[in-house]
């Protein structure tokens, strides 16, 4: 059995076939889709945005048709991608998000996807507390100002710089994320809004956090966060609507997708100082383009897509996704699959079977 592994300027090819070899005897062959920094960054995005199918097929798909896994981070797997490969059976993500998997043209053929769940939750979190902390202490601008030789000590909030602690903090969308910021802000002593459509009040647990409806969370939190995931139903979740119910002292995190937010709504709201301020780490281009109305903007801190880069998480990618795949193989229903109902199918099972049998005896297959 071939195993191809596809990496990026993030995660190189050689460190995904490295993780690959602990699933057996298999050969495992490797190669890199984008290899620079900065193109990946807006290839990546426009992936995002537009879906696999924006990119042509990756010349690794063609050079080893006979793959009967891909492995990769950013690679787009696209529906003429996938009939590139012979008989290609699993696809995995090393990343929880999988816009560059057409998942409804796996499932079509067949094709097990599976991603990482969680390899980068600890570090997007700490990292919104930072941008919470960041943005209503003013830290970013004062460095810039001293920086620039100013030593500056009037900001737009100066008249309400606010503590956290006793301030009523909403998180949308409660997933591993999400309850990891929940507990990271519990020794600050504020109170929890918690929205999320898929979330039973069970789950929320502590006698400071609440499930709520977005229209309450809106309308009561002095900073909001966001952590939920890019829909249809949740693009522009935030909007001229919620921005206007907003309470004029609150405060906008977000290190989740920038399609959360009307962007052109929020410019506005933030030129007319109905908010506080706002935290960005995504956006609907990156980088920023030069004449962005951000770069205008005194009340809102922005830094480049770095929420879930820490080393820890580049070098956990590839064995995470790895142990996701062995547990499948061992016979294990992981909640990594993003697409479980084609277990169901019968060629899928038998395949399955094979593959477990082949490596328990340490067979190439």
């Amino acid at each position: 059995m071939k195993i191809l592994c596809i990496g990026d300027a993030m995660i190189p090819g050689a460190d995904i076939t490295a993780a690959a070899r602990r699933l057996g005897s298999c050969e495992v062959v490797g190669s890199n889709w984008e290899s620079d920094w900065e193109r990946l960054q807006s290839r990546r995005l426009m992936v995002e945005k537009q879906g696999p199918s924006v990119e042509e097929v990756p010349g690794s798909f063609i050079e080893h048709p006979d793959a009967a896994i891909a492995l990769g981070l950013f690679c787009p797997f696209s529906a003429q991608g996938m009939d590139a490969f012979q008989d290609l059976h699993l696809i995995g993500i090393a990343r929880a998000g999988f816009e560059n998997l057409d998942v409804a043209a796996a499932t079509q053929r067949g094709i097990i996807g599976m991603r990482v769940l969680g390899r980068n939750a600890e570090a997007v979190a700490e990292f919104t507390v930072g941008l919470m902390l960041s943005e209503t202490r003013n830290i970013a601008r004062a460095h810039l100002a001293i920086k620039q030789g100013t030593w500056r000590k009037q900001f737009n909030n100066s008249a309400n710089v606010p503590e956290l602690k006793g301030k009523t903090v909403g998180i949308v969308g409660f997933g591993r994320i999400g309850r990891l910021v929940v507990r990271k802000l519990a020794n600050f002593g504020v109170k929890l809004l918690i929205s999320d459509p898929s979330t039973k009040p069970g789950e929320v647990v502590g006698s400071n956090a609440e499930l709520v409806g977005m229209d309450r969370l809106v309308a009561e939190s002095d900073v909001i966060s966001l952590h939920a995931r890019l829909t249809e139903t949740s693009r522009g979740l935030i909007g001229r609507a919620e921005f206007q119910r907003m309470k004029t002292t609150a405060y906008l995190i977000n290190t989740a997708r920038a399609g959360l937010v009307d962007m052109d709504a929020l410019v506005e709201t933030l030129e007319k100082h109905q908010i506080a301020g706002a935290a960005l780490d995504v956006f609907d281009v990156e980088p920023l383009p030069a004449n962005h109305p951000l770069l205008t903007l005194d009340n809102v801190t922005l830094t480049s897509h770095l929420a879930g880069t820490t080393r820890e998480v580049i070098t956990r990618s590839p064995e995470l996704l790895l142990d996701e795949i062995k547990s499948l193989m061992d016979g294990q229903l992981p909640s990594s699959l993003v697409n479980p109902i084609v277990l169901k199918r019968p060629d899928v099972q038998e395949w399955l079977t094979r593959v477990r049998s082949s490596l328990t005896r340490g067979e190439d297959r």
